[in-house]
């Protein structure tokens, strides 16, 4: 047994009695000062995926344990009828978030070591959990201890995440920084800033990337074993919620077989080589380079974010394949799909343990799976709203007005080149196999499901994401054109739309 993991596990370790419920209706005098402060503040969309009610109530005391360490007052909410929900934040939380990390740095010189350590740990927690819970054999005891320890964990995580985004904001104020110290041309201060951003080292599901090419050339029982031993081993990533399904053999054998097309297998191989070398040069211009050591620090601390964040959501996927057993024995136990269990909250889920049954109707948990609702985190209260209450919240939230079509809009550069082509809109990324060759993906954000689409379309646009993202990453791996950060592309651009993606200015165009 890890001790020192376990011991980081009671931190947060909650108890049914320590939990609050959420408000379960739209109770305007408690909600009224965090509705004004939300439209005062303004709401930023922040996400666009497959949402659960589980995962939202951790982030409620996850929100509540980063206002405590970090002392900034935040707040957000979901809403939506159907399983792919919109996410908003109150506005200006990026740059508050990026203030208090930028000013803590410039005050404390470990403090961006420190953070690296912790994501690190967390990451390990992630490898503990996955290993920690049995696949079957599971009692109402154990079931309510590895439901504790998840929470406790998602606290740590989120404590810690909730603010990850602001590093692209630190990024810029690095960039500017530089450019004030830069003493070579204008041309050499671009090429140093385009290549110094690169992951400080090869997350999983880039790992994956280059073992899938290597199995590719083996033949006969070294095949066989080899694509065994890596459907084992990287199944989970598909499972971005703990009810879905993880990668098949046949998924993996039918990637393989594209590689085995004539001119595949050197054109991958090329372009992950040149991404490998990519990450060896950024280490070293970054040593010769002549600007501060303060500076380097920094870039660094981007570096190790841009690894680390993507390698905790690969590893929390590995964790929300353990834990479906868990929830598939709640399901059995209260006689609901898994896809409803998912749709309680905590507390909800561990009064239910002690009772022996759902504590309420199954009906208002299936209402929630099968109508949707709304979950509102505000500066000072919470809300899981259902029906005629989430309309009602979407509507004050969200006062109807005109708009002007737009045909032209921008984005961050993450990859240069300009293509022209038909694009197709996917909100959810179990539709990723939708996409066909040479269209251009426009998705709120990518994953690592989303890599076989990436590779085959001509040009990728995200709403989300930075230079530390994913599709900055994979776009850079797989030479795509990529624009993200657009914020509202998926709002914009609809599927079937002729449009020119230039990736060397940033502009978006549609065409027809």
């Amino acid at each position: 047994m890890n001790h020192r993991i376990e011991k980081l596990l009671q931190k947060h370790k909650p108890t049914a009695d320590s939990l609050t419920d959420p408000l379960m209706s739209l109770d305007t005098s408690r909600l009224g000062d965090d509705i004004a402060a939300f439209k005062r503040d303004g709401l930023a969309q922040a996400f666009i995926r497959r949402r659960i009610v589980f995962f939202m109530d951790g982030y409620r005391y996850a929100l509540r344990a980063a206002e405590k360490r970090w002392g900034i007052n935040f707040g957000f909410y979901e809403t939506g009828t159907e399983p792919v929900k919109k996410v908003y934040f109150s506005g200006q939380f990026k740059e508050k978030s990026a203030a208090v990390w930028l000013e803590r740095m410039n005050a404390q010189p470990d403090f961006s070591v420190n953070l690296i350590k912790e994501l690190k740990t967390i990451i390990e927690i992630e490898k503990y959990l996955a290993g920690k819970i049995p696949s079957s054999g599971l009692t109402k005891e154990g079931i309510t201890m590895y439901l504790e320890d998840h929470l406790s964990w998602w606290v740590q995580f989120f404590e810690l995440g909730f603010l990850w985004f602001s590093v692209e904001d630190i990024q810029q104020d690095a960039d500017e920084q530089i450019k004030k110290a830069w003493t070579g041309s204008r041309e050499s201060l671009s090429e140093f800033l385009d290549a110094v951003y690169r992951p400080m080292s090869l997350p999983v599901s880039s790992v994956e990337q280059r073992d899938i090419l290597r199995i590719s050339q083996l033949e006969g029982d070294d095949f066989e074993q080899a694509l065994d031993s890596h459907w084992k081993k990287y199944r989970h990533l598909s499972m971005h919620n703990i009810d879905d399904e993880p990668f098949d053999k046949g998924y993996y054998l039918s990637r393989i077989n594209t590689l085995k097309q004539e001119g595949e297998y050197a054109k991958q191989r090329d372009l992950l080589a040149l991404a490998n070398r990519e990450i060896e040069q950024a280490a070293e211009l970054l040593t010769a380079v002549d600007i501060p050591a303060g500076l380097k620090t920094r870039i660094e601390f981007v570096r190790w974010f841009m690894f680390l964040r993507t390698e905790s959501v690969d590893n929390m996927m590995l964790v929300n394949a353990a834990y479906r057993p868990v929830f598939d024995s709640l399901a059995e136990l209260f006689g609901l799909p898994i896809e409803a269990v998912l749709n309680m909250t905590y507390k909800e889920i561990f009064m239910s343990l002690q009772a022996g049954q759902p504590i309420f109707s199954k009906a208002t948990i299936l209402d929630r799976l099968e109508n949707g609702y709304a979950y509102f985190i505000g500066y000072n209260t919470e809300a899981l709203l259902t029906g005629g209450d989430m309309q009602k919240l979407f509507d004050v939230l969200h006062p109807v007005t005109t708009e002007d079509v737009i045909t032209q809009f921008t984005g961050q550069v993450a990859f240069r080149g300009n293509v022209q082509a038909l694009a197709r809109v996917i909100l959810d990324r179990k539709n990723a196999s939708e996409l066909k060759e040479g269209e251009i993906l426009v998705t709120p954000m990518t994953s690592p499901d989303f890599v076989p689409a990436m590779k085959i379309s001509s040009g990728i646009i995200t709403n989300e994401g930075g230079v530390l993202c994913h599709a900055a990453i994979m776009s850079r791996e797989l030479r795509k054109p990529c624009i993200i950060g657009t914020k509202n592309a998926t709002d914009i651009i609809k599927t079937g739309d002729l449009i020119e993606l230039n990736a060397d200015t940033g502009l978006i165009k549609i065409i027809n």
